[in-house]
């Protein structure tokens, strides 16, 4: 019977020949069922309020995932939905401990996908199946623990139990430098798997895209984005988000040495979708200028998302919540 319902999974959730498959055994989403069916709102009870972007608190504050409610409990309403990795990956954070994220219990997976290295994030859990172990690599629909309510610093309701999933990009492997540039008074236990390095795009955005054939993949859904705006920054250094996501840099035969700085292209959600090297007459930037926003589209509506140019004056800039992205990704 087991077997059987593990193939029922497989068939009922697999988006397309991708091998997406859902995180959840909840089958709402496959069968066009609307959000109510599958996200788990807060306490609002508004449904709107589980989905990503700036849902909550009227509007300010930011939800960068997508949270997802239980359809199986027990006799005391205790949650026992499994958890399963939604595509081939391997795992590279495990956090135990709930009292050291907000994230409460979570795991993340790193996936391939020919020159791009993206994640995905399962928050929340009760617990962790006992056959899970760190660098080990897995299979799409493994087993990655159980659906719960565990959270550090804030109290989830047992009523309220679900899974945070996300599914983004990693900013830098070094941090824990810049964790420790910044003085905060908390200590980070998770290196360079802090939510903090993630930048998460729309999960229900891209699995809809999926489902359409509007997408391939997760790496075709990137480049599908609109381009937001593009900046210069002053850098001879070779940062690790291009040495590890070559194909979004643009060969310009410029040697490493002649390296004077960068052209960033942002896409939706702020991911850095094209980079270009330049060499000191390309960059052009002003004496004590390291940054510098060179494109913008003005007719961008951000709506929930964060937004990244603000108006100061009579220029447009970049917002701050972009600056400290860019600021990761070169530090």
């Amino acid at each position: 019977m087991r077997v059987l319902q593990i193939f029922f999974f497989f068939l009922t959730l697999s988006c397309n020949c991708y091998g997406l498959i859902w995180p959840t055994p909840n089958p709402a989403f496959a069968n066009g069922k609307s959000i109510e069916d599958f996200v788990q709102a807060t306490g609002s009870g508004n449904p709107s309020s589980g989905l990503y972007g700036l849902v909550r608190n009227k509007g300010k504050k930011f939800h960068e995932g997508l949270d997802l409610c239980g359809i199986k409990f027990d006799t005391k309403k205790v949650v026992l939905d499994s958890i399963f990795a939604v595509l081939p990956g391997k795992v590279v954070h495990i956090n135990e401990d709930s009292s050291k994220s907000r994230y409460g219990i979570y795991v993340v997976l790193l996936h391939k996908e020919g020159g791009f290295n993206f994640y995905s994030l399962y928050a929340h859990l009760d617990s962790i199946d006992h056959k899970l172990r760190l660098n080990h690599s897995i299979r799409e629909g493994a087993r990655l623990g159980r659906m719960g309510n565990s959270s550090g610093g804030y109290t989830i309701p047992k009523s309220r139990a679900h899974l945070h999933f996300e599914i983004g990009i990693q900013l830098s492997d070094n941090f824990q430098s810049w964790f420790k540039s910044q003085s905060y008074e908390t200590k980070n236990w998770h290196k360079n798997w802090n939510g903090m390095n993630l930048l998460g795009v729309d999960p229900l955005d891209f699995y809809r895209s999926i489902r359409k054939n509007q997408s391939v993949d997760f790496k075709s859904y990137l480049e599908s984005l609109p381009h937001i705006l593009a900046i210069k920054v002053r850098s001879n250094a070779m940062p690790f988000f291009i040495q590890n996501n070559p194909c979004f840099l643009e060969a310009n035969g410029l040697s490493k040495s002649d390296i004077a700085g960068w052209e960033v292209t942002f896409a939706r959600f702020g991911i850095p979708i094209h980079w270009k090297a330049l060499g000191e007459s390309e960059l052009s930037l002003p004496d004590g200028v390291d940054i510098k926003l060179t494109r913008y589209n003005p007719d961008y509506d951000f709506g929930v998302e964060p937004v990244l140019f603000v108006k100061n004056g009579t220029k447009i800039i970049p917002s701050n919540i972009l600056l400290s992205n860019i600021e990761k990704l070169f530090f």
